[in-house]
């Protein structure tokens, strides 16, 4: 029986000693979920997943896509790599809703700009939401733009020179 609307156990003591331990600095726990052999944390800055025994952190603004499977306790996630991970949770909480709120809160400007050529590209600055780090501009295009167009490269980067100085960024 799933219990993804339920609590999960929070971490113990030596799960986040661990987690301490590898990021050199105390934890701030925003939420939490637990699977069989998993254990998902929301952190300011980064979400963090124990498996088996090892712990593994990826960066809120290093996240393009995520979802929440509620009928499966499954929450995906598509890095902007295009690496993909998931995990099943038994019991979920409020981890869900803040995985989607700490995605969101790591996009500082995001504007959908018409390509020359056709199509479009959604374009974002990202930087991680503890405020750390430089902003990192991505663009996601719609299946008609031809990316490996030096012109529509040269566009892209225009425009986000553009919106990097209308945002002060």
């Amino acid at each position: 029986m799933r219990m993804t609307g339920h609590d999960a156990a929070p971490p113990t003591r030596e799960e986040l000693r661990q987690l301490r331990a590898l990021r050199g600095r105390a934890p701030h726990v925003i939420a939490h979920g637990r699977g069989e052999g998993v254990l998902a944390v929301a952190l300011r800055d980064a979400l963090a997943v124990r498996r088996g025994g090892r712990w593994s952190l990826v960066g809120w603004q290093s996240i393009q896509h995520g979802s929440w499977a509620e009928d499966e306790g499954r929450l995906a996630w598509e890095l902007v790599d295009g690496t993909r991970d998931a995990v099943v949770l038994t019991g979920a909480g409020p981890l869900p809703g803040a995985f989607m709120e700490r995605v969101q809160a790591s996009i500082l400007v995001q504007e959908r700009v018409e390509v020359p050529g056709g199509g479009s590209v959604v374009l974002s600055g990202r930087r991680n939401p503890d405020g750390t780090g430089g902003v990192t501009w991505m663009a996601e295009p719609s299946a008609r733009v031809a990316m490996d167009d030096p012109a529509v490269q040269e566009f892209i980067v225009g425009q986000g020179e553009r919106l990097a100085s209308e945002y002060g960024l």
